[in-house]
């Protein structure tokens, strides 16, 4: 069958009337089926043909790395984690390229972050995304970030620090798994909810705040501990002297990141 990609096997899909791309259509087999698949308006319908696409050879393998630069972020992302283990050489380039659409989309310059992450320096990259956020938001001089300017920070260079930590961590690190699992403890109380989380995120241990030295930074840390994004946040509420303006600001943050879908 290998030597036949376009005849149908007994993993394709049969579709009807539930698709409005391909209504009327009888059995979709091969790989023709799969590319009719990728250009179905629904999301689900194009992560399944992505999965489907691998079963059939170089000509999925061109489908799938084609896919990196698609519009929808969650499809980019459906590529990225099925090819993420790959070791074609060219998927291997085709992986670092893709990088170039998400660095173009913020507003400054994203490489020395992106070249940190890929290597794995999780501190150096996490100073860096610190400096980068105070440059965006104009803010180098102060030194920290306050409510007003997390409140207008731009969605897309939120967006494209939390692609490339979540992307070179493997969905380990970044904003949006960071955001997950806050808004999973919602239902605390406002006044111990951010100490949950910090405990959560191992950014607390036996009832204390950890010092930034004692940050673990590698990947054995836990799920969302990077980026430290507190530390950017702490001198603001040290020159305030208010444990409520670090609430304020870590609450105006999380809010960001949800309306900026993050």
């Amino acid at each position: 069958m290998m030597n036949h990609p376009q005849q149908p096997r007994e993993f394709d899909a049969v579709l009807g009337d539930q698709s409005p791309v391909l209504e009327g259509a009888a059995v979709l087999g091969g790989i023709e089926g799969v590319k009719l698949r990728l250009i179905n308006p629904d999301p689900k319908v194009k992560i399944a043909a992505l999965e489907q696409a691998l079963n059939y050879g170089e000509q999925g393998l061109d489908l799938l790395i084609q896919t990196l630069n698609d519009n929808n972020l969650e499809i980019q992302n459906a590529a990225y984690l099925l090819l993420r283990y790959r070791t074609e050489t060219r998927v291997k380039k085709a992986l670092i390229e893709s990088d170039i659409e998400i660095l173009k989309q913020g507003s400054t310059d994203y490489i020395r972050l992106r070249d940190f992450l890929v290597v794995g320096k999780w501190e150096e990259a996490d100073k860096e995304t610190d400096r980068l956020m105070l440059v965006v938001a104009n803010r180098e001089k102060e030194g920290w970030l306050n409510v007003e300017s997390i409140d207008k920070f731009p969605c897309q260079d939120l967006r494209t620090i939390d692609q490339l930590w979540v992307k070179y961590s493997k969905g380990r690190f970044g904003f949006s798994v960071q955001n997950r699992i806050y808004q999973s403890l919602k239902n605390k109380s406002d006044q111990n909810i951010w100490e949950v989380f910090g405990d959560k995120v191992g950014w607390r241990r036996g009832g204390k705040w950890l010092y930034y030295t004692e940050i673990t930074f590698d990947k054995t840390a836990p799920e969302a501990h990077l980026p430290m994004i507190i530390g950017v946040y702490l001198a603001g509420a040290s020159n305030c002297g208010e444990w409520l303006s670090l609430l304020k600001v870590v609450s105006s943050f999380t809010s960001r990141l949800v309306k900026c879908n993050i």
